[in-house]
């Protein structure tokens, strides 16, 4: 008989649907296992503790359940929330625009806890700073340089988006704010 394995770890919520009546299934981005997908059992409930707490863009302390499929998350803590950017679009669109590069940069389940933390420096700068678009980008462009792929600079596009579609082969679906000019 199998020992059922609990782990507890730091993520990022970066993307979350809907699955049957009262659960979600998330991706986060943790500093210990990379990318990964999880399942949120009776989260959509109306009485969820957790239900705030994976919404995109949040920081969380969870409590996994290892299963044969994915993960079962049974506990989430708050740890850094996105409620200072209610109301202000332009950084909600940032944060959308940073979530949806990062899901489609990172390869699953590949642990880099350097690039977390570079995540996780521009994910506050965005949330609680207040930056210019030049400043993400040019965190970005690094961060691009440290997946392994050539400086945005370096190539043809004049979008991040439009560069992270050509690698990912997928097209950016989140609002395109982060230009080449704003950087250079």
């Amino acid at each position: 008989m199998s020992r059922i394995r609990s782990t507890s770890t730091e993520a990022i919520v970066l993307k979350r649907s809907n699955s049957g009546e009262t659960d979600r299934v998330v991706t986060l981005l943790s500093r210990d296992r990379g990318k990964f997908v999880c399942i949120a059992k009776g989260v959509r409930s109306l009485t969820s503790s957790k239900r705030a707490y994976l919404e995109p863009g949040t920081y969380i302390r969870c409590q996994l359940i290892t299963t044969k499929s994915m993960p079962l998350m049974t506990q989430a803590v708050l740890v850094d929330d996105t409620a200072c950017i209610h109301g202000q679009l332009p950084k909600i669109r940032q944060l959308m625009q940073l979530l949806e590069i990062i899901d489609r940069l990172f390869v699953e389940e590949q642990p880099e806890e350097f690039l977390f933390e570079d995540v996780l420096a521009i994910r506050k700068q965005i949330v609680c700073e207040g930056p210019t678009s030049g400043e993400v980008l040019g965190k970005l462009d690094t961060l691009l340089e440290n997946l392994g792929y050539q400086p945005l600079k370096d190539t043809q596009y004049t979008t991040i988006s439009e560069y992270v579609s050509v690698i990912a082969d997928q097209p950016m679906r989140s609002w395109d704010f982060l230009k080449v000019k704003d950087l250079y």
